[in-house]
């Protein structure tokens, strides 16, 4: 694939200009219940009111449930349907009720199985304890596996995927890179794929289409144009105190001013929102009033 490809690929990405990010991780038994009850609806007219274009949520990350089923993941670990992978095909229900609103839909994934589930980085040849394990091609080879399943499944009802974890310290490099391109794209050959190396906004690898960006303090990172050697600029920061919180750093002037000088060098921005977990709060997966009241200071900044 060549670059001219890949950047034709990630226009609809930049002409979204921002979307949210959750991290909806179950960590518990009790907890992993939760994915029953995310109401979808509420969020994507939330989604809508704030003018996100995109959406990107958790698959999983470290504690070792999964918010959708996965029969390879089940059989290459051992656990039963259900025990681990949910039931429920949140992403699927999510695409069916952001779909209508004009709001794609993206998936997060670690680069490895989870960290803190010995059980599955012995299954899958890892070894054993809770931190981020030396990974290589067979291994890489075996997660895409896992990988191509929900990609097959979702095909262009996922627009995009975002890989953490993807540090030079486990010897992640762009042989790895290519396996998971490869089966993110086996489903949906247009959907656009980042390499998460740490907190930076830096061309990580030829098989990205976007970069991962992480930040931590945002405001002075602006880009210099839309793609930085060859992937399409785009960062991601958190609104809250820290990754997945409820509550504000920032103003929404701060947040506008910034999303503004990015979307004007042809950058884009994800914001990560936190969910709501409590029933007695709301319904479970909602976004916070304070949260999407900030959102609207930047909806505001770009219309006007």
């Amino acid at each position: 694939m060549t670059s001219q490809t890949r950047h034709a690929s990630t226009d609809w990405f930049q002409k979204s200009y921002y979307g949210v990010f959750m991290h909806f991780l179950p960590e518990s038994e009790e907890t992993f219940q939760k994915i029953e009850k995310f109401d979808v609806d509420a969020l994507a007219s939330q989604l809508q009111e704030i003018g996100a274009k995109y959406f990107v949520i958790t698959l999983g990350q470290n504690s070792g449930y999964f918010l959708s089923p996965n029969a390879a993941y089940d059989r290459m670990t051992g656990y039963k349907a259900g025990e681990r992978c949910s039931k429920r095909d949140l992403p699927l229900d999510l695409y069916k009720a952001l779909k209508p609103k004009g709001i794609r839909l993206l998936l997060y994934l670690p680069a490895q199985v989870p960290n803190q589930d010995g059980r599955a980085q012995a299954a899958f040849g890892l070894p054993e304890g809770p931190k981020d394990q030396p990974i290589d091609v067979t291994f890489a080879k075996q997660w895409a596996v896992v990988i191509q399943e929900w990609s097959d499944r979702y095909h262009d009802k996922v627009s995009g995927w975002w890989f953490d974890g993807c540090y030079q310290h486990i010897y992640f490099n762009d042989a790895i890179a290519e396996i998971y391109n490869h089966a993110v794209k086996h489903g949906n050959p247009q959907t656009l794929v980042a390499f998460n190396p740490g907190v930076q906004v830096i061309h990580y690898s030829p098989f990205e289409d976007y970069t991962a960006g992480e930040l931590n303090d945002p405001f002075e990172v602006i880009p210099s144009s839309r793609f930085l050697a060859g992937s399409q600029w785009h960062a991601l920061t958190f609104m809250g105190s820290s990754w997945g919180k409820r509550d504000t750093r920032y103003t929404g002037e701060q947040w506008a001013d910034w999303v503004h000088k990015v979307v004007a060098h042809g950058g884009v921005v994800t914001l990560d929102m936190g969910p709501n977990w409590d029933e007695m709060a709301g319904a479970i997966g909602v976004l916070s009033a304070e949260q999407t009241g900030e959102a609207h200071a930047i909806k505001k900044a770009l219309t006007r």
